[in-house]
């Protein structure tokens, strides 16, 4: 799943930066608008459907009950289509309104009505990821999200080079295009994969008594979560070109102010979570199944070496990105206001790597309404934060949001997974140690006059070795 996911994630960013360069950073401004009214859609229709196949399936598997496993998850797919049709078509007839009167663009109506019809194949493909999930297997659902990447590049190139839009508009439809057709591919693929894997397991469907009862917990939580998250994050995210325009900002830099933070600065900050999410993802069934047999000393011990391992990991991520976020955007993007936020957003790096773990461990824990609780204040605060701030003081004031926001979401959620755990934080070993042996190479190898990504290399190597030679179970 990390090899996968940092392929996914390498061919992501190019996308980003062919984007860039095709449509600029007001398209990408532009775009940003409409994914984000897309993902409110998406998230709803898949988070909480997927989340609850790979609960059911491993609690029914840890108790050997093959046959009610195999028939939970063919029930969550059939709702998952259901969620899916219902959302899309809700979407599809919306679109003008919400283009007008929601994003306040009318420009955006016809890439949300292209698409609007991905949706029931989005929402299937990832009821069928959450059942893999639950299997441990990762090369199917690897592949899949390998290939819906290569679709939605591959498309939006081609029809860029046939179509040569030439306006925002007719532009971020050729991008959009190519999200509709590899959500459709991917749901070709999981299907027949799901086919042929659901076989393996030689046994008959056993109607679970009650099923509707245990899915209900599960999903409504999170769904709810995603609901009012993705609303909430949809609603900022109209609100961040306006306040820009508030705050002096004519149209046109308030989008292009907008996709630079958010189209170019934020998919570098998340790139490394490649390594992360993977263990985030797979550490749901792990902990479900330990929870169901109430293994508390492996709950115990499973929680303390992600906590540790992704302390170990973001500390050096954060610090590259301090010393070195102008040379990687200046590669990348030609960009040197991009650096600039990303080196100011670097230090919520920590908080926004083990937000992604602390989450996957309570879900696990079926702590699914403490996630929904914290996650719905997050996001109110931020738009009060986005509304108040922003129109006084313009982009200082959106990144003061997103810092806020990092650090009080995932403060509640440790909190929470502390108390529930009963983990000890050796502050000493995961947090002061790792931060002096990536610190004190980055600050001399600014003396050796080599290429930056030569420097990343030697600091990383050197906050390895210091590691090593101090505490071996440190890194265990």
């Amino acid at each position: 799943m990390a090899v996968s996911a940092l392929i996914i994630r390498s061919m992501n960013m190019f996308f980003r930066v062919f984007m860039a360069d095709t449509i600029g950073a007001e398209g990408i401004g532009l775009y940003q608008l409409i994914i984000s009214v897309y993902i409110f859609y998406a998230t709803i229709s898949t988070t909480g459907i997927s989340l609850t196949a790979t609960r059911l399936f491993s609690d029914f598997t840890a108790r050997g009950e093959y046959g009610k496993a195999k028939y939970s998850v063919e029930k969550c797919i059939i709702i998952s289509l259901f969620l899916g049709i219902v959302l899309g078509s809700a979407m599809f007839f919306t679109s003008d309104l919400t283009a007008e009167y929601f994003l306040k663009d009318k420009r955006t109506a016809i890439s949300l009505r292209f698409l609007a019809p991905s949706l029931p194949f989005m929402a299937v493909s990832a009821c069928i990821r959450g059942y893999f999930v639950a299997r441990r297997q990762t090369i199917q659902t690897s592949v899949e999200q390998l290939l819906e990447q290569v679709i939605e590049m591959g498309v939006f190139a081609l029809a860029f080079a046939v179509l040569k839009p030439d306006t925002l508009e007719k532009a971020c439809c050729t991008a959009v295009l190519g999200t509709t057709m590899a959500e459709v591919i991917s749901f070709v693929y999981s299907i027949i994969c799901y086919i042929f894997d659901i076989r393996k397991l030689s046994c008959k469907n056993q109607k679970a008594d009650g099923l509707l009862r245990k899915m209900i917990p599960i999903a409504v939580p999170v769904m709810a979560n995603s609901c009012l998250r993705s609303g909430l994050s949809a609603v900022e995210n109209v609100l961040i070109p306006l306040g820009l325009k508030k705050n002096g900002s004519d149209s046109a830099k308030a989008l292009a102010q907008y996709g630079i933070i958010n189209g170019m600065a934020m998919p570098v900050l998340v790139f490394p979570t490649v390594f992360i999410l993977p263990f985030a993802s797979l550490i749901v069934p792990e902990m479900s199944e330990a929870f169901t047999k109430r293994h508390i000393k492996s709950i115990r011990h499973i929680t303390e070496k992600m906590f540790r391992l992704t302390l170990l990991y973001s500390i050096p991520v954060t610090v590259i990105f301090i010393f070195f976020a102008k040379n990687i955007c200046q590669a990348l993007y030609h960009n040197d206001t991009a650096g600039i936020f990303l080196a100011v957003l670097a230090p919520v790096v920590p908080f926004m790597y083990l937000d992604s773990v602390v989450d996957g461990i309570l879900k696990g824990l079926n702590e699914q309404t403490s996630y929904l609780i914290f996650n719905i204040i997050d996001s109110l605060i931020r738009v009060v934060l986005t509304y108040i701030l922003l129109p006084k003081m313009g982009i200082k004031g959106m990144i003061i949001v997103i810092i806020v926001s990092e650090l009080l979401n995932t403060l509640m959620s440790i909190a929470r997974l502390i108390k529930v755990t009963e983990i000890k934080v050796n502050i000493i070993e995961w947090i002061v140690l790792p931060m002096i042996f990536i610190i004190t190479p980055c600050m001399l190898v600014r003396f050796i006059s080599v290429h930056f990504a030569v420097e990343i290399v030697i600091c990383l190597a050197v906050y390895g070795i210091l590691l090593l030679l101090t505490k071996k179970k440190t890194v265990c």
